[in-house]
């Protein structure tokens, strides 16, 4: 075999690798784009500019010169940021360039963002559990530049700004969505949840039995809402009403075969009154025996 011949093959050959990494690209760009466009047709997302639904560019997709895929848990062992705010990798402290996509617990895409040179660059999606798109930030070199618009799972719009090099743009839109209202995006999409107990503490934290108070565990708020609580097999087991993180209202509790065990009354987290205790009307005349649980002394003695 000649030098010559051997040096063919060798170019031959990169030339082979640089087609197969471009075609793994395309595949993860027009996935990616698809994704996306299923997910953007909710109510609301249709009302986004063309140039803000726009993807990832194909030029900027094929000349990025990393990508990588993983979930939540190794994104942040492996990236961090640095003193600078650039985004590097945790095993060489170097800058990262390319495309980061991260799935949830659940194994749906969580985060689409991209980086040049450790620089926030391009377009950034977040998505619900649900899949449903939740956000879609725009860059240019770690400089906002472009539309924000955040959306809650039933699509409606709960920000949306626009930014021009880091500078945000106030009389754009007319209506800058329901975050004026001053709650958070969590306070609003759980104000009435339903779910099982082993996704109830994904969401909140602390205890949720009488007397305990609860917090949103994203941002810490006390909660105020409705919590549907369902069994292992979907039914349901309990109804609970909280204003800020303590019952508040009508508490009712089921049995296994669908009928109402308990049910009682709650003021800010006091026991007011039992309605119906061990599946029977509870009668306010009987003796309360308060030596298996001191809290019972707030019927008798609470302010």
């Amino acid at each position: 075999m000649t030098l010559d011949f051997a040096w063919q093959l060798v170019i031959a050959f990169q030339r082979c690798l640089k087609i197969n990494l471009i075609m793994n690209r395309l595949i993860i760009l027009f996935s990616s784009l698809a994704f996306i466009a299923l997910t953007s047709c909710e109510s609301g997302q249709e009302e986004l500019p063309d140039e803000a639904m726009q993807g990832i560019a194909l030029q900027d997709m094929l000349g990025e010169e990393e990508y990588w895929e993983g979930n939540k848990l190794e994104y942040k062992e492996l990236f961090f940021l640095n003193q600078t705010d650039l985004f590097c990798k945790t095993d060489s402290n170097k800058t990262y360039s390319g495309i980061i996509k991260v799935r949830s617990r659940k194994g749906t895409i969580a985060l689409l963002e991209s980086y040049s040179s450790g620089l926030k660059n391009g377009d950034f999606f977040e998505y619900h559990d649900t899949g449903k798109l939740k956000s879609k930030r725009q860059y240019k070199q770690g400089m906002r530049h472009g539309y924000f618009f955040e959306w809650l799972n039933d699509g409606t719009i709960y920000s949306r700004k626009y930014f021009q090099d880091d500078l945000e743009d106030f009389g754009r839109f007319d209506d800058e969505g329901v975050s004026t209202t001053g709650k958070s995006m969590a306070a609003l999409e759980l104000a009435t949840w339903k779910g099982e107990a082993s996704d109830f503490y994904f969401k909140f934290a602390g205890d949720p039995k009488r007397g305990g108070i609860i917090h949103i565990r994203e941002t810490e708020e006390l909660y105020d809402g409705n919590v549907t609580a369902l069994d292992n097999e979907g039914r349901k087991e309990a109804m609970l009403r909280y204003r800020k993180g303590k019952y508040h209202g009508t508490i009712s509790k089921w049995d296994e075969k669908g009928n109402l065990w308990e049910e009682a009354e709650y003021d800010r987290g006091i026991l007011v009154a039992f309605t119906i205790k061990n599946g029977k009307p509870f009668d306010p005349t009987q003796v309360i025996d308060v030596s298996e649980d001191p809290e019972m002394v707030n019927i008798l003695f609470g302010d």
